[in-house]
């Protein structure tokens, strides 16, 4: 007589599941910043990131970030990730070229004042180059976000479309097949 006990069908294992803790961890992480998204979108987002980290809005760079990048249907880690641009050492420099430029459209000199101490720069941004400052963070911002931009979406695109594209067993690169 026949075994009535139900046989339960046994799934092939998955032929591209990463094996090991760093590899699925890879694949995980690979996954949360290109799913989905174009060489154009993760460009659009690293420019985003860009002008927001160089708003005057210190303090709010990252929320600033994620939401824009959740409204735009960008990629929000990429956007979160470029809106840190303006933390130390490239802060200061930042700050200092958009005042500076700031200050040049508005009087039309190059104005910095000398001060005696980093901790009076910030009164002195507060009272007197505030203006200044949200002037030449949009024109410097949106200048790096180009930029910025403009190298991702190089970059993204070069290595999409290089000539090898498919890795051998052990995952070295072959090179590309001279001609004569």
């Amino acid at each position: 007589m026949a075994d009535a006990r139900p046989t339960a069908a046994v799934a092939p294992p998955a032929p591209d599941r990463p094996r090991g803790l760093r590899a699925r961890l890879a694949s995980i992480w690979r996954t949360l910043l290109t799913a989905g998204h174009s060489p154009r979108s993760l460009a659009a987002a690293v420019a985003l990131g860009i002008f927001c980290g160089c708003s005057p809005f210190y303090g709010f760079h990252s929320l600033l970030s994620l939401g824009l990048a959740s409204l735009l249907e960008l990629n929000p880690l990429i956007a979160l990730a470029a809106s840190q641009i303006s933390l130390p050492p490239m802060g200061a420099g930042i700050i200092g070229a958009e005042v500076a430029l700031g200050e040049r459209l508005r009087f039309g000199r190059w104005t910095l004042p000398s001060l005696p101490s980093v901790h009076a720069l910030a009164p002195w941004l507060w009272h007197h180059a505030l203006l200044s400052w949200a002037i030449g963070s949009a024109v410097v911002g949106g200048l790096l976000a180009v930029v910025g931009g403009l190298a991702v979406w190089g970059l993204l695109h070069a290595a999409k479309h290089r000539p090898w594209r498919s890795r051998g067993p052990a995952g070295n690169v072959p090179p590309p097949a001279a001609t004569r």
